[in-house]
């Protein structure tokens, strides 16, 4: 899948947690660099994201990489899913 800004890769991710999230809402009121975990992401939602983004974004998880601190924050997801796009 080709992305074509930032702002387009920023938006598919915000959409992407909040069709994966209890409290979708939550989202708005945070940055993009923000920690994620306050939206009470646990272990099936953490597998859910995984599995969503690569569906949405064609991206491969490594197992090394299969890491809570990898969804951190929106920044945090959207450089893992640029980095493995130039792979």
């Amino acid at each position: 899948m080709s992305i074509d800004t930032q702002e387009d890769l920023k938006e598919k991710v915000i959409n992407l947690l909040k069709e994966n999230v209890d409290d979708p809402d939550e989202l708005d009121r945070l940055g993009p660099d923000d920690d994620l975990s306050v939206l009470g992401i646990n272990s099936m939602t953490f597998i859910k994201l995984v599995i969503a983004t690569e569906m949405e974004f064609g991206v491969a998880w490594k197992d090394e990489d299969l890491d809570f601190r990898n969804f951190r924050s929106i920044n945090a997801i959207m450089e893992y899913i640029a980095s493995s796009s130039d792979e």
